[in-house]
């Protein structure tokens, strides 16, 4: 059954109805794009030949727990013999997902067969991205429709995601078409959508803000009422002790903040606004860091969320709420690939002019996801002089490069909302 829209401003426009400000042929979001994926493709190469043990490293987790579970054994104590310090970190209602992979008589061969189901997932993803452009402005090129695919699967974030087997794909493919139903009415499908990711790694559950921004009541009862009886499914088939175990090796240590004392060490893969607090407050409480992050990004996405009528409004206010996710909390590089929608609707819908110059501007430097190990070990392998490592530093020290990208693109949102859309609000 599909429910009627609650917010009457939010009925969207025609199919191919384009904004005529909007590029038709946006070079600036090819570029961006085309980077992403020659990025990827070269950090794919470079981790194969440098690193062939991270090849399939979190899928390893996955296989041996699964093994470890079906033997009667502790999951949460197992941990493939290459990574001994790897263990499994989701919830324990998750792990009958991962059972089939023990079915396989080796890591290798799990890893193959999932890695097939992965790249089905992001071109599901790629699918949503191009639908979702082609609904506000004329259809793309099929250069631009590959472009998006190609970076959906092997941007520099997404193609970490592939290589170690990870399952973030799947979880923004649920996010993903959560919005989707969202906008097109089905509160309570998008609801049950958008609680998957969130009952795996807890972060996306903060999507909520959105929803209830939205007024989509049935969209929030139903994703509580999902994350509340997979919570209780999970109690009732693993036991108390099991879900306390969870608590203790994998809530607990990402809510410690004791890595950013006295300043987040400058090799850290994390992407988080928590790290240029910890290199300009080093005497802070680290407990604060959390606190004082989401306090600086509450005013933007308050103010994205000032008007959410139009398709392109929308998008904005979605990826200030992903962005204010993604670097509040003390996230991975790879989760960067959570920006993606509405990232690369945004790419194609955003009007010319400096909000676009901005965000374009954030999408690009977002694709280089490196830190400042990254940089002093390609110094080292290059002709790069040493003097660039110099300059570096104290840049890759306070932020990396998607930290920096996700301001920019933050504040080209804002640039957007106060020159575009406050402006037709405003009474006369």
């Amino acid at each position: 059954m599909v429910d009627a829209p609650r917010d009457p401003t939010d009925a969207r426009a025609p199919r191919n109805s384009p904004d005529s400000r909007a590029p038709p042929n946006p070079t600036d979001a090819r570029l961006v794009l085309a980077v992403g994926v020659l990025l990827g493709v070269v950090g794919i190469a470079a981790t194969v030949a440098r690193h062939p043990s991270r090849v399939g490293m979190d899928l390893q987790v996955y296989y041996f727990a699964a093994e470890a579970a079906l033997a009667g054994a502790d999951f949460y104590a197992a941990s493939p013999p290459a990574h001994p310090t790897y263990g499994y970190v989701y919830p324990p209602v998750t792990l009958p997902v991962f059972l089939p992979l023990a079915l396989f008589d080796s890591w290798r061969g799990a890893f193959a067969a999932f890695t097939l189901l992965n790249a089905a997932a992001a071109l599901g993803v790629a699918v949503l991205l191009v639908d979702y452009v082609e609904r506000y402005r004329d259809s793309l090129p099929w250069l631009d429709r590959g472009l998006i695919a190609a970076f959906t699967l092997l941007s520099l974030h997404s193609a970490s995601t592939l290589l170690y087997g990870e399952t973030n794909f799947f979880l923004l493919l649920a996010l993903d078409a959560g919005f989707r139903w969202l906008d097109d009415g089905s509160e309570s499908r998008a609801g049950v959508a958008v609680a998957l990711p969130a009952v795996v790694k807890l972060f996306p559950a903060a999507v909520g803000v959105w929803f209830l921004r939205r007024r989509a009541w049935r969209t929030v009862a139903a994703a509580t009422a999902t994350g509340v009886g997979l919570f209780a499914l999970g109690v009732a088939t693993f036991g108390v002790e099991s879900h306390l175990t969870y608590l203790r090796v994998a809530v607990a240590p990402r809510l410690s903040s004791a890595e950013f004392a006295g300043g987040l060490a400058p090799g850290a893969t994390l992407v988080t606004l928590r790290r240029p607090l910890s290199v300009l407050l080093p005497g802070l409480d680290p407990s604060l860091y959390g606190p004082l992050a989401f306090l600086l990004l509450a005013p933007v996405v308050g103010y994205c969320y000032r008007r959410v009528s139009g398709p392109v409004e929308r998008l904005v206010a979605i990826f200030a709420t992903m962005a204010a996710i993604v670097i509040g909390f003390p996230s991975l590089l790879l989760y960067v690939v959570y920006l993606l929608f509405p990232m690369v609707p945004l790419l194609y819908l955003l009007e010319r002019g400096p909000a676009r110059k901005l965000f374009v501007a954030g999408a690009f430097v977002a694709n280089f996801g490196l830190t400042l190990a990254n940089v002093r070990a390609l110094v080292g392998a290059t002709p790069i002089p040493d003097g660039v490592l110099a300059v570096l530093t104290p840049a890759f020290t306070l932020a990396t490069p998607p930290l920096y990208g996700v301001v920019l693109m933050l504040g080209g949102c804002v640039v957007y909302v106060r020159r575009t859309v406050l402006p037709r609000s405003t009474p006369s």
